[in-house]
């Protein structure tokens, strides 16, 4: 077995392809993912060199879609490196493509049989990045039926053996991707015992859904002890390489419109509308008390020291949190509040607060517990004997860690309101019941304290994950690659949860599945353009917007337009524009949809026109009014010129320091003025398209022909100023890495360049209306860990918050050694009260936490102070000790 995760070479270029078929270079991303480290491609490939090639998302002429299609079928040559075409992945949704180096070419186009759908559909499994990706030098895969062998749609088993050596934690459902004898597959892991492995002689076993394309290798029998006494497959011996790419674990998503437009009005008013307010208020008060720790749980941000499982390692043991960005460590890390008006930071966090609004008033800013889709199989040996199990647990109930007996499961996107699935929970006694029963017809007399561990804990009630039949998760589209889906409980919205019970579909919207049409290899190019366009998310607002416009009829249209557009690179179907074209024009844009942008809560208005039939219209006018404009006061850059000061430099450290600065601003200036020219065009167009007269287009067909060039104009240019912030998002992120890179190289005397760059990003300018001003954000890309640490330094940190295991509330003595102690008054007998202590924990300060059972947890270490402190809600906050919080290092390579 060994890691194929490599030193990484920068093997992977840009490439862009312009409407008139120029092929241009683009900034290198130099971020492990996008150089594709820990992939299946790297595994099996490791001296590929790979080119990825965008091409223009707004729609193209014929002549232009020639001229694309031309040079996406050429030999690209770079630097002496001849490219060619191979494939895509989802992202040729968005016009990206992948050509690799002509030696590899070939090699990778036999994988897919020389069929460019299955090359377009399924390259991506090569290039999924994966959170481990292991070799093994000689494994046994097994390709069976689905459902044989208790397996399910994309959902398969690895030995208990071979999967310790992965190195992932245990007692979760882990999505995969896998090579194999010349063929990949993809899905979901559970876990089986090393005996039953040994029954069948296999290292890991697999549907027949998961190979992609189908794995091609003649189908034999073999005697095997389960009730036939043969077992049907195909069978591989050899190399495998392994790629874990997700794990089940307990999340929280936040509420959305496209939910809460299926929501009866009762419930908006007596259910939603005040968890809504109440958030207003959680945020309006943490706000007011500078507390950006409870700021940061309330709009998702975790602000605690969670405890690490068994196997799992710190990522950094100088700091015990790590935030998401320099800017939530920073805010977390100062104790005067001041950082706030620094304008790179207000920046950051104005977005996040607009962002957090206007999910507030359109979907109420309710969190709903999330899980991966899990099915319910089962395999294991009993007295030398299989048995297995898949699709045995009634349809409608679902296994989940939740406190509610009914609850809606959605995945999204909800197509329908027949999507919100109402389930029944099954608890532990009535699964065990089940299984029992489902085992007795097998003849199985395993005792019932053996299945519950065997199977129900071990296979069925994995962490983080919900456990339906196949034949419910098909309903809202669902299957076993691996879908997040949240559970709205009855217990906390009973009326939403009987109302959508109360509910009749009328007919069922499934997936367009058809055999998939098997085109020459040198149609690539052109089967890799049809597969572009990504209308998901605008066909999900349109159908949002009939709903606003009081017009269920046309939104069911739109589902069905929407599951073609899911379906697009997988089966090869495509939205109708024409019907989507006459429904916008029939309903337009629900006034609060156009919202979605907006970078600051000042930006969204008090109030906003509404049909009497717009329920999320309704809601937004009802708590946007709430809400107050958020941390307005900005300071100039020369207010905080003197908090960074510790190092010293010379006039050369300054002039390179100025060099890489006007790099950095001249490149975000050019983007920023690229961008106002698409926003231009894009006003213009629409201007001129609301400009003309309705009644023209219907008086003749002359008239009609005209404003549909104006749409077709005014999409044109929405659509390229959609795909420039996409593209640019991508170019600064490629920007700020490489000024990373120049500042990884600065190491040994990095406080000294971050003061000469803070000291050069803070100094007073002249103001220049031709250009915005400067937010000072370059030292916090440089030396982002260096920013916090100075600040935690001048300004003193936050208390430390651990989440502990299942402990009573209560006042708590800490000592110098880090023993907790729970303070409790009892009587002393004589009628009289004492005042007892019960150790009930340690905090050493070492990084572990020992609990009164013995058990010991890993937390990031830190100096722990005596005082007397409190456990809340399984949470105990540390006195006088300063948090250090960590920014993530950035995946550039080396």
């Amino acid at each position: 077995m060994s890691d194929v995760k490599r030193r990484s070479l920068l093997r992977v270029i840009a490439l862009e392809i312009t409407e008139d078929g120029a092929v241009l270079r683009k900034n290198m991303a130099v971020d492990r993912e996008s150089q594709l480290e820990n992939t299946l491609l790297k595994a099996d490939y490791p001296d590929v060199r790979v080119a990825t090639i965008d091409i223009p998302q707004a729609p193209l002429d014929e002549y232009q879609q020639a001229m694309v299609e031309h040079s996406l079928g050429k030999k690209i040559e770079y630097e002496g490196i001849e490219y060619r075409l191979v494939g895509a992945s989802a992202s040729a949704k968005s016009g990206k493509y992948y050509a690799v180096d002509a030696a590899h070419a070939n090699r990778i186009a036999k994988r897919f049989r020389y069929w460019p759908e299955a090359a377009v559909t399924y390259f991506g499994i090569l290039v999924s990045p994966c959170r481990v990706c292991v070799e093994f030098p000689n494994a046994r895969v097994f390709v069976v039926k689905d459902h044989d062998l208790g397996t399910n749609d994309c959902r398969g088993w690895i030995r208990r053996s071979l999967f310790e050596r992965l190195g992932v934690p245990s007692g979760h459902f882990y999505q995969f991707r896998m090579s194999f004898d010349g063929a990949q597959a993809k899905g979901s892991f559970k876990v089986m015992e090393d005996d039953v492995a040994d029954a069948l002689s296999a290292d890991i076993v697999v549907p027949r859904s998961s190979c992609k394309p189908e794995y091609g290798k003649t189908e034999c029998s073999r005697a095997c002890p389960v009730s036939t006494g043969r077992i049907a497959g195909q069978y591989s011996t050899g190399r495998v390489v392994i790629g874990i790419r997700e794990l089940s674990r307990n999340l929280e998503f936040s509420s959305s419109y496209t939910l809460v437009e299926h929501a009866p009005l009762q419930s908006i008013e007596t259910e939603i509308k005040p968890v809504a307010l109440a958030a207003v208020n959680q945020v309006r008060d943490a706000v007011r008390n500078n507390d950006f720790g409870e700021l940061f749980k309330l709009i998702g941000v975790s602000d605690e020291v969670e405890l690490l499982r068994s196997g799992e390692t710190l990522p950094d043991t100088e700091h015990t949190s790590a935030e998401h960005t320099v800017v939530e460590a920073l805010l977390k890390a100062d104790a005067t509040g001041y950082w706030v008006r620094h304008p790179f930071v207000n920046n950051h966090l104005q977005r996040m607060m607009a962002k957090w609004a206007f999910k507030l008033c359109t979907a109420g800013g309710f969190k709903l517990p999330a899980f991966a889709l899990a099915d319910d199989g089962y395999l294991v040996l009993h007295d030398g004997r299989i048995y297995c199990g898949s699709d045995w647990m009634p349809e409608w109930t679902a296994i989940a860690d939740v406190d509610s007996d009914r609850m809606l499961v959605v995945r999204y996107p909800i197509r329908t309101k027949g999507d919100l699935l109402p389930v029944r929970r099954l608890d532990e006694v009535k699964a065990l019941d089940l299984v029992m029963r489902a085992l007795a017809r097998q003849h199985c007399r395993m005792d019932s304290s053996s299945v519950l561990q065997a199977i129900v804990r071990n296979q069925l009630k994995l962490e983080g994950t919900c456990t339906i039949h196949a034949e419910t998760a098909k309903k809202n589209g669902g299957d076993y690659d691996f879908d997040w889906i949240c559970l709205v409980e009855g217990n906390r919205f009973p009326l939403f949860v009987e109302d959508r019970v109360r509910y009749t579909p009328p007919g069922e919207n499934t997936k367009n599945k058809q055999s998939k049409k098997e085109s020459p290899w040198w149609n690539l190019p052109q089967v890799a353009y049809s597969a572009k366009g990504n209308a998901i998310g605008a066909i999900t607002d349109l159908k949002t917007s009939c709903l606003a416009a009081g017009r269920p009829d046309l939104a069911d249209l739109c589902a069905i337009e929407l599951q073609k557009a899911l379906d697009q690179l997988k089966w090869g179907v495509e939205p109708n524009r024409e019907i989507i074209g006459q429904i916008r024009q029939e309903v337009g844009t629900a006034s609060w949809l156009k919202l979605k942008r907006l970078k600051r809560v000042s930006e969204l208005p008090m109030q906003i026109p509404t049909a009497s039939t717009d329920r999320i219209g309704s809601l937004y006018n009802f708590i946007r009014k709430e809400i107050d404009d958020f941390f307005s006061d900005v300071r100039p850059l020369e207010d905080f010129r003197g908090a960074i000061c510790g190092g010293t430099y010379d006039r050369d450290m300054r002039a390179e320091v100025g060099l890489i600065a006007r790099m950095y601003a001249v490149n975000v200036g050019l983007l920023m003025e690229k961008r106002a020219g698409y926003e231009d065009a894009a006003a213009a167009a629409q201007h001129e398209l609301e400009e003309f007269p309705m009644a023209e287009a219907r008086a003749s067909n002359e008239g009609a022909k005209r404003r549909r060039e104006l749409l077709r104009r005014r999409n044109q240019a929405v659509a390229a100023l959609h795909f420039h912030d996409e593209q640019s998002g991508r170019e600064l992120r490629n920007l700020t890495n490489i000024i990373r890179k120049w500042a990884e190289r600065k190491h040994a005397r990095e406080l000294d360049w971050l003061t000469a760059i803070w000291d050069y990003c803070s100094k007073s300018r002249r103001p220049d209306a031709s250009r915005p001003a400067s937010s000072g954000s370059l030292p916090f890309y440089a030396f982002p860990q260096l920013v916090v640490d100075q600040v935690v330094e001048r300004t003193g940190g936050r208390p430390i918050t651990v989440a502990l295991p299942k402990l009573v509330d209560g006042e708590v003595r800490i000592d110098e050694a880090g023993n907790v102690y729970l303070l409790e008054e009892v009587p002393d007998g004589a009628g009289f009260t004492m005042l007892r202590e019960t150790l009930v924990l340690q905090v050493p300060g070492d990084g572990r936490v020992l609990s009164d059972n013995g058990r010991s947890h890993q937390i990031p270490s830190f100096a722990v102070c005596a005082g007397a402190a409190q456990i809340r809600g399984g949470k105990l906050t540390f006195p006088n000790t300063q948090q250090r919080p960590g920014v993530p290092k950035p995946n550039t390579n080396e």
